[in-house]
This record gives structure tokens, C-alpha cells and sequence, in this order.
């Protein structure tokens, strides 16, 4: 059986949303079970490119910052790769463990 396995990093706007930056959240889906993290970081929703994940720019900061979203999203793509049972149920959360190293 083939495994479906998706990493996605979004905006995630709370209801009271008033012109602050909002929160980066880190979605892992394996076969349809979905488990969301924060990445620990906030962007300003301007500022943000939601068909790449990632920052809009050039500058020094902006590179910096997208590295470090590179850098969750190999950690997401290596721990999928481990010889771990995908079927589990607690696939997903081994995940997200793994991506917050």
C-alpha cells in the first residue's frame, strides 16, 4: 500500500486577527491523519507567499528566515523515510516530534 505523506507550512489567523504578525503552523498529513505544530516563528500576512510557504524578498533576514523553514521541512521529510510502521496511528505525532529537533 502506498503512503501518502504531505508537509505544508501556513498562516494560521486567529479570530481577533488585528494587524499583528500570525503564527506559522507546520501541517503533516500521512494518509489522511492530520497533525499541525507551530514553527515557533510569525510573519505578517503581507509579507507571506502561501503558494510557496514562505517569505517574500530578497534580504538577508527574509534568506534566513526561509532556511529555517527549509531546514522543519527536511527534518519532516527525513523522519518520513524512517523504516517506522506508516499505518500506525501515531505516525503523525512521531513526526512532528521529530521535526522539532
Amino acid at each position: 500500500m502506498k503512503t501518502s505523506f504531505i508537509l505544508l507550512l501556513c498562516l494560521k489567523k486567529p479570530k481577533n486577527y488585528n494587524d499583528d504578525p500570525v503564527p506559522i503552523y507546520l501541517r503533516v498529513t500521512v494518509n489522511g491523519k492530520r497533525v499541525e505544530t507551530t514553527a515557533s516563528r510569525t510573519s505578517e500576512l503581507s509579507q507571506w507567499n502561501s503558494k510557496a510557504g514562505r517569505l517574500k524578498g530578497i534580504k538577508e533576514s527574509v534568506r534566513v528566515f526561509n532556511a529555517y523553514l527549509d531546514t522543519l521541512q527536511a527534518n519532516g521529510l527525513c523522519s518520513s523515510r524512517k523504516p517506522d510502521s506508516p499505518e500506525s496511528s501515531d505516525h503523525c505525532r512521531t513526526l512532528k516530534k521529530c521535526v522539532k529537533r
